[in-house]
């Protein structure tokens, strides 16, 4: 049916539609299926239909249809592009018989509560917790946890949604309150919510594509957030750091047997760490790419990226097998720095070409709002507005730069609210 080959990506948003890019690129045939009815506003600006050769919604269609329909074209592989397209792709692929992963255990790679589980099962460290559908349910676990804090959360939303850190018992009901019931940024009701033992520690994220249950591992970041009471766990920044080291060989070695507890043997994942005194302990993990980064400046400080690591293994398998032990080696430090609203509001002005150029580290600066935009406050990931890369042999000139990121926040000047 067609001669080209063909390639099926499942909720192509996000960096999914950078991975388009790049087959479209290479001359590949692109079939997309939309899992959900509507895609997540979180979504809706990355997504480019024009990427695509054929449009397919999932909502529209019968299991068997969608099946049929989808094995047409004759994919060599299914892969989900964003969050919500997991368990589709897992079950497509499946269907079609290509490689990928297990659908009997999809909800243990969505499902946070089932996740934490499921490592547990196989004697890797995670947080306590429980599973609770009531107020008087969250103050029994809270009570139980017995913690400095508990972190409360939707059981199978993303990008830091309705995180809360809470020291009080009357921030964790107002927590849950604001979860449950609610439909997530996944298009998801949260009919439970997710009570974890609060775990201190240095937080870190592992980028890994795997491969017949080997895995590689293309990135690792030592993530910095902001724990602000009553709002949010906000993302602040993120700065690359070396392969090699001794909290890297720990970090990387946990998260390969979390990999491999979670059923990935086959595509992209993205992981959340906190290392503590005693080791590292998993906070979840995405089996997609990680979600929002643009690959170009990652290809200049180490050659590859989590999209082109991604885009190999499917492309040529042999090689990418051959290359399983590779290590990335950093030519240069890298850091993305996410911007922040402290309220909401019309945008005025946006500053952000002219003051963020003028920085030593400056790299690029990606989707932030036009004028007349609306902007929310900053409570989580999908309400950033935009994020900057800096890149330099210096780490001060890093820490240098992103305080005077701040400072231009602080002062109104970057982006200008009416």
């Amino acid at each position: 049916m067609v001669k080209k080959r063909v390639a099926c990506i499942v909720d192509g948003h996000s960096t999914g539609a950078e991975l388009a890019g790049a087959l479209k690129e290479l001359d590949w045939f692109i079939v997309h299926v939309q899992a959900r009815k509507e895609i997540s506003p979180s979504y809706i600006k990355s997504f480019n239909p024009t990427l695509f050769d054929v449009l397919l919604h999932a909502s529209n269609l019968t299991r068997e249809d969608l099946v049929m329909t989808v094995q047409a074209y004759r994919p060599e592989f299914v892969i989900a592009g964003s969050e919500p397209g997991i368990e589709l792709a897992d079950l497509l692929s499946a269907s079609l018989g290509l490689s990928g992963n297990d659908p009997q255990t999809s909800a243990k790679r969505r499902n946070k509560y089932l996740m934490a589980q499921a490592i547990s099962e196989r004697g890797l460290s995670c947080a306590r917790q429980y599973l609770v559908s009531s107020e008087q349910e969250l103050l029994d676990a809270t009570t139980k946890i017995n913690s400095r804090a508990v972190v409360v959360k939707p059981v199978d939303a993303m990008g830091s949604e309705d995180v809360r850190i809470c020291f009080e018992e009357h921030e964790a009901l107002a927590a849950f309150r604001t979860i449950f019931g609610k439909k997530n940024v996944v298009g998801i009701v949260n009919d439970s919510v997710l009570v974890q033992e609060f775990i201190e520690g240095e937080q870190y994220v592992v980028n890994g594509v795997s491969i017949g249950g080997k895995h590689r591992i293309t990135e690792l970041w030592h993530e910095q957030r902001l724990n602000i009471r009553g709002v949010g766990n906000l993302y602040d920044y993120e700065t690359m750091i070396p392969y090699e080291g001794n909290s890297q060989a720990l970090i990387i070695e946990y998260t390969k047997k979390v990999l491999t507890a979670l059923g990935i043997e086959e595509g992209a994942s993205h992981t959340e760490i906190i290392l503590t005194k005693e080791g590292p302990v998993l906070i979840e993990c995405g089996a997609r790419m990680q979600g929002g980064i643009i690959s170009a400046p990652i290809l200049e400080a180490i050659g590859d990226s989590h999209m082109t690591m991604t885009l190999k293994r499917y492309v040529d398998p042999l090689n990418f097998l051959e290359n399983i032990n590779t290590r990335y080696v950093m030519t240069k430090t890298l850091r993305v720095v996410n911007l922040i609203m402290a309220r909401a509001g019309v945008v005025k002005e946006n500053n952000s070409n002219v003051l963020l150029v003028t920085l030593p580290s400056f790299c690029m600066i990606a989707r932030t709002p036009d004028v007349g935009d609306y902007v929310k406050k900053t409570t989580d990931l999908p309400t950033k507005v935009g994020h900057v890369y800096l890149m330099h042999d210096s780490m001060l000139q890093l820490d240098s730069d992103y305080k005077k990121i701040r400072e231009w926040e602080a002062a109104g000047h970057l982006i200008v609210l009416h």
